[in-house]
């Protein structure tokens, strides 16, 4: 069921669903034993529209309380606030916000897991009539779907995907495995595999499956191209039974989307396989250019820096954690740093020196594709001039980037800065 974010713009929204299963078709499926809990998913979904693929901000259960999580420091996009399963009847409360979205066009998708009964061989349909109230202007819905569940001698088969990690493999390629499960009573034969990007700039550099279990020799073509299939020869594939094959990608940046599909007759069954690489240009550079001390007195000075993060692909990724190191010479003492840009959760607290005159910062937060971000920081010193020796003042006055000894030079250290 797709809750649009029309229906409450930059707004959270309240949807309760309640809906009786159909005896002697289908039930609820409540896996918790106190009844708080339905089968199934939850997702967040945001669509920038222009062409842009829609992206999944966040997904969950459907227990009370599973919340739509979207950041590492609890940000929600929504939550299960009410649940009652039994076999014969659902009644679900989710809140939503689709101020999440930052107001841009998204919607919320919940799967409802149900268990169907006697389901037989032939083929047959099943319905779904809930009734949907929403607390934004009353709503009241209550529509009726229908599902069709194919003969179980017609082809049919289901297509997954899994990422394989690969140690010391280039950072523009990816590895996947896809499966294939027959879940025909009729064996699988005659079918085509293919892997194919239907998005993005990868390249699909090896396409691999073994059938000899089935009959069938190990088959592979390779690229690299947009494109890549197999055929399945002599093999053939029990009721159950599971190919699986293996998919080589090169030339991965922004987003990429490969789909994994068997063809069989007239039909395709197929997968997609998404890998994002978002690249994250840094540029650390200082606010003052100057700073002027006196060879006298007690008193103050600032040195101010930024840190911009730009994303340079069409693919959401992350600003980085910042570790800074200031500088303290003899006669100088530490106070204290302002900032601006940087993400909510750091306070004033986070900016204490560490033992080893560092301080290190939580600021990794999304980074959206094709946007940037400046982050400032400006460090305040207490001088007491007297206790500045003639050299001190002397490695003050000239300023290196190169060598940190001289000047006021503050060692910034960027954190994972290359999301590639």
């Amino acid at each position: 069921m797709r809750v649009p974010s029309t229906i409450a713009p930059n707004a959270s929204t309240t949807i309760t669903i309640e809906a009786d299963s159909v005896p002697g078709q289908w039930t609820w499926s409540c896996p918790s034993p106190d009844g708080d809990r339905v089968a199934g998913t939850s997702a967040f979904y945001i669509d920038r529209g222009k062409d842009e693929p829609v992206s999944k901000l966040a997904g969950s259960g459907l227990g009370f309380f599973d919340h739509l999580y979207y950041n590492q420091h609890g940000d929600s996009a929504g939550s299960v606030t009410a649940a009652s399963c039994t076999p014969e009847h659902l009644s679900l409360t989710y809140e939503v916000d689709f101020d999440s979205a930052r107001d841009q066009s998204s919607y919320l998708d919940l799967d409802l897991g149900t268990t169907v009964v006697a389901p037989g061989a032939d083929a047959r349909s099943y319905t779904f009539s809930p009734k949907i109230t929403t607390s934004t202007g009353s709503l009241v819905l209550t529509p009726t779907a229908t599902a069709q569940k194919p003969a179980a001698s017609a082809a049919h088969a289901t297509v997954s995907t899994q990422e394989v990690a690969v140690d010391g493999a280039a950072k523009d390629t990816s590895r996947f495995t896809m499966t294939a499960r027959n879940d025909s009573t009729t064996p699988l034969s005659n079918f085509t595999i293919s892997a194919g990007r239907s998005r993005g700039q990868a390249q699909v550099g090896a396409l691999t499956c073994d059938l000899t279990s089935f009959g069938g020799k190990v088959v592979s073509a390779t690229g690299p191209a947009a494109n890549l299939t197999v055929a399945s020869g002599a093999a053939k594939v029990p009721q159950g039974k599971e190919i699986t094959c293996q998919v080589d990608l090169t030339g991965i940046t922004g987003r990429n989307t490969v789909k994994a599909a068997l063809t069989t007759g007239n039909q395709t069954f197929s997968s997609d396989y998404t890998k994002d690489r978002p690249i994250s240009e840094v540029k650390v550079q200082p606010t003052d250019r100057g700073v002027e001390a006196a060879p006298t007195g007690t008193y103050e000075v600032e040195v101010g820096y930024s840190v911009t993060f730009t994303n340079t692909t069409d693919a959401d990724g992350h600003t980085s954690n910042i570790v800074l190191h200031p500088p303290i010479p003899a006669g100088f003492s530490f106070m204290y740093v302002l900032d601006s840009g940087v993400p909510w959760w750091i306070s004033p607290d986070d900016y204490a020196l560490q033992p080893d005159g560092s301080i290190p910062l939580s600021t990794s937060d999304t980074l959206y594709a094709h946007s940037s971000t400046t982050m400032t920081f400006t460090a305040f010193y207490q001088v007491n001039a007297e206790a500045v020796t003639e050299d001190t003042w002397k490695s003050l006055g000239t300023c290196d980037p190169k060598d940190p000894s001289k000047g006021l030079t503050t060692q910034i250290d960027v954190v994972g800065s290359d999301e590639g």
